[in-house]
C-alpha cells in the first residue's frame, strides 16, 4: 500500500518544499521508496533548491498521433521527483487514455511506498483537489500572523468540501519548541470555535541557519547538515508517521 501525504499551508515561501524533499530523504534512508510530485511549472520548483540528476523523459504516446503527454522524472539521493505536464486541475476531467499513461509513468513495478504531494506553486483548485483527495495533509504555517489567517482560511475550504482525512499541523521556523506550542494552543482555539476541527500537538521545525546555507548549496539541510536542529525535526516527523496506522494514511 502507498501511503500518501499531501504539504501544503496557506501563503508561499513557508518552506513547503524544503519539508517535502528532507521528509522525502529521511524516508528514503528508512528503506522506502519514495515519490515527490510537484508541478512541473510553479513558482517554487524543487530544482530551485535542490541540485538535482539531469532529466530523465518517460513518453507515452496518447490516442492522439499529435498528443504526447510527459512524465519528467528526476532523481535526488534516492527519491523519485516527478512531474506531469498534464494540469492537475484537468485530471478530473481528462479522458482516461490521456491520463492514464500519466498515472502509470508515475508507479514502478513494485509500487511506491510513500508518495509525498508538495502543492507548492499550485493553483487553488489544484490545491484543494490534492488535499481533499489525500488521507493526510500536513498544513505547514510559521509565526507570522498572515501564514496563521491564511491556514486557517484553507482549513475552511477543505471543510465546506468534505474534507475527512486527518490534518496535521506543522509550525517551521519557529525560536522555540514552546513558542510553537503557544501558537499552536490559539490556532486550535479557532478552529475548534469556528470549524469544529481540532488539531494534534504540532510537529515543530525551529528556525536554523542550516537551512538557507544547505540552500545555497543547493542541497537538502538533512543531507548536508544532518546534525542540525531542522534535521532533527525531520526525525521526529518520520518516526511520528511511522506509528500512523497504515489505514489512515494509505491508498491500496
Amino acid at each position: 500500500m502507498t501511503r500518501i501525504i499531501t504539504i501544503t499551508g496557506g501563503i508561499a515561501g513557508i518552506g513547503k518544499t524544503h519539508l517535502a524533499v528532507n521528509l522525502s530523504l529521511e524516508l528514503v534512508r528508512r528503506g522506502r521508496q519514495v515519490a515527490l510530485f510537484h508541478i512541473p511549472d510553479g513558482d517554487t520548483l524543487v530544482e530551485r533548491f535542490i541540485d538535482i540528476q539531469p532529466l530523465i523523459e518517460r513518453r507515452q504516446q496518447a490516442a492522439s498521433d499529435q498528443d504526447q503527454q510527459q512524465v519528467i522524472s528526476r532523481g535526488y539521493l534516492g527519491i523519485d521527483i516527478l512531474s506531469c505536464l498534464i494540469p492537475l486541475a484537468e485530471w478530473p476531467t481528462a479522458p482516461d487514455e490521456l491520463l492514464m499513461p500519466c498515472v502509470q509513468a508515475m508507479d514502478v513495478e513494485e509500487g511506491y511506498d510513500e508518495f509525498i504531494v508538495d502543492t507548492s506553486g499550485m493553483a487553488p483548485r489544484e490545491l484543494v483537489g490534492c488535499c481533499l483527495a489525500s488521507p493526510v495533509i500536513m498544513l505547514v504555517v510559521t509565526p507570522d500572523s498572515r501564514s496563521l489567517a491564511e491556514a486557517f482560511a484553507l482549513l475552511r475550504v477543505l471543510q465546506l468540501n468534505g474534507f475527512s482525512g486527518e490534518l496535521r499541523l506543522l509550525v517551521n521556523r519557529v525560536s522555540s519548541a514552546m513558542d510553537a506550542h503557544d501558537i499552536y494552543y490559539v490556532f486550535n482555539q479557532e478552529t475548534s470555535r469556528h470549524l469544529g476541527m481540532k488539531t494534534r500537538p504540532p510537529w515543530v521545525i525551529l528556525e536554523d541557519s542550516s537551512v538557507p546555507r544547505a540552500e545555497r548549496y543547493r542541497q537538502a539541510f538533512s543531507a548536508v547538515f544532518p546534525d542540525s536542529e531542522a534535521a532533527a525535526g525531520i526525525v521526529v516527523i518520520a518516526d511520528d508517521i511511522d506509528s500512523m496506522p497504515g489505514d489512515a494514511a494509505a491508498y491500496p
